[in-house]
């Protein structure tokens, strides 16, 4: 997934269909990802005219994550698809989402781990109820049972209402 300028005016139409590794350090600060454990990209790319290159990219795997209730590192499968602009030429669009390519090698490899850490969830558990934590008067309970304290609790400023209905 790497082409030069000159290998892409040879073959302007380009097809890709390979497993690729993501480099950790191009993760480090995201708390919210540990690591990729696989990544496949498939797709196609054209240059036109001399000095734009696009890419449609498909990309699907696993990334390895922290359990959000339990810490533990836990599998999620991503598939996600982009599009990408590369400019051989500064200055051309001021845009931000165009690539601008400074030494005549296009490489998607950026591109692809920018599209996995869009993809990272803000949170992500396989824990049950049984994993939640707790401790000495308190305990983590699910969205759904709070829901469920919370109708069965009466606001207390309406509860003397309540009192002057039934008499």
């Amino acid at each position: 997934m790497i082409w030069t300028r000159s290998d892409l005016i040879k073959h302007p139409h380009v097809q890709f269909d390979e497993d690729v590794t993501i480099d950790p350090q191009a993760l480090k600060g995201n708390t919210r990802i540990n690591s990729v454990k696989s990544a496949h990209v498939s797709g196609s790319g054209y240059l036109e005219g001399t000095d734009r290159f696009y890419a449609d990219i498909h990309i699907e795997g696993i990334m390895l994550c922290p359990d959000a209730i339990t810490n533990k590192e836990i599998e999620v499968p991503f598939e996600t698809d982009t599009q990408e602009y590369y400019s051989f030429e500064d200055g051309e669009d001021n845009d931000d989402s165009v690539r601008i390519v400074t030494d005549e090698v296009i490489d998607l490899l950026p591109a692809v781990t920018d599209a996995i850490l869009l993809e990272v969830p803000l949170q992500a558990t396989e824990a049950t109820a049984e994993d939640y934590p707790s401790g000495d008067g308190w305990r983590v309970i699910s969205e759904e049972e709070y829901e469920k304290s919370r109708k069965a609790e009466i606001d207390p400023r309406l509860a003397k209402l309540k009192e002057w209905k039934e008499n």
